[in-house]
């Protein structure tokens, strides 16, 4: 890595925006969002989604069960590290893979689930 690649990374990490999924959401069409509310970086995220955006506002495994559990699409999602890791075993269990883009300061972190 160059130093000019690692200055560009240190500073969009520092920036507190998940910017690495940005540039996929002009293509939320193809992918579910789960978004919670609660954290301020999903205000960021959800004025860029064009697609389907659920919102988390309780349990991770509800959320499953009713909406994402009969997905054909990839999902994404940005909440908070616990709930990540409920719908990463679930979606684990149907045969989705787990991948871990970026993790916040405040307990949030960025990823999606994929069909293997």
């Amino acid at each position: 890595m160059n130093a000019t690649r690692r200055a560009f990374l240190i500073a969009a990490g520092a920036s507190g925006l998940p910017w690495i999924s940005l540039a996929g959401a002009s293509q939320a069409s193809t992918r579910i969002w789960v978004i919670d509310d609660g954290l301020p970086q999903s205000r960021v995220l959800v004025r860029s989604i064009k697609g389907r955006v659920e919102s988390l506002s309780g349990d991770a495994g509800w959320l499953w069960i009713e909406r994402l559990s009969k997905a054909t699409m990839p999902i994404g999602g940005l909440t908070r590290f616990a709930d990540a890791f409920v719908l990463s075993q679930l979606g684990a269990d149907i045969g989705m893979r787990a991948t871990h883009h970026r993790a916040f300061a405040d307990g949030a972190v960025l990823w999606t689930l994929e069909r293997c």
